[in-house]
C-alpha cells in the first residue's frame, strides 16, 4: 500500500479545516425555527451520543433539555456490556444549541474520523481530497 508524504503542518491544517466544516455544519443544522429537519434532530444525536460516549441520546428541542443514557461501568462477564435498562441517567440543559455543540469538537485522531463521516453523511464536504475515510 502506498502511502503519500505528508507534511506535519498538512496534517495540522486539515485537523482544522474539518472542525471548522463541522462547526458550519452545527450552524447550518441550528438554523431552525421550532425543530430542525429529521436529518439534524439525527446528526445533532450521533454528535452527542459520540461526544459523551452514550448509549442513548434524546433532545427535547421545546424545553432545551437532553437527556444522556450512559452505561454502568464495565461487569467482569465479558459477554454483557452494557443494558440499556440498567444504564444512568444525566440530564443536561442548554440554552443555545448551537454554542453547546460547538463545544463539544474537540481535537484528536478519533475525533477527526468522527467529523469526517459526519461530513461525509450530513454535509457537503468533497470526497475526492485522497483523505478518504475507510472501515
Amino acid at each position: 500500500m502506498y502511502l503519500p508524504y505528508v507534511k506535519m503542518g498538512d496534517m495540522e491544517n486539515r485537523g482544522e479545516i474539518v472542525q471548522n466544516q463541522i462547526r458550519n455544519l452545527i450552524t447550518i443544522s441550528c438554523k431552525f425555527d421550532r425543530y430542525p429537519t429529521r436529518e439534524f434532530r439525527t446528526f445533532h444525536k450521533m454528535f452527542f451520543k459520540f461526544f459523551f460516549n452514550a448509549v442513548d441520546i434524546n433532545i427535547d428541542y421545546d424545553e432545551k433539555f437532553i437527556s444522556i443514557w450512559n452505561s454502568k461501568p464495565l461487569t467482569t462477564d465479558p459477554v454483557r456490556l452494557f443494558d440499556l435498562n440498567e444504564a444512568v441517567a444525566d440530564n443536561l440543559s442548554y440554552s443555545n444549541l448551537e454554542e453547546t455543540l460547538t463545544g463539544c469538537v474537540e481535537e484528536g485522531k478519533l475525533q477527526h474520523s468522527f467529523y469526517k463521516k459526519m461530513l461525509f453523511e450530513f454535509g457537503d464536504y468533497p470526497q475526492n481530497n485522497g483523505d478518504v475515510l475507510s472501515a
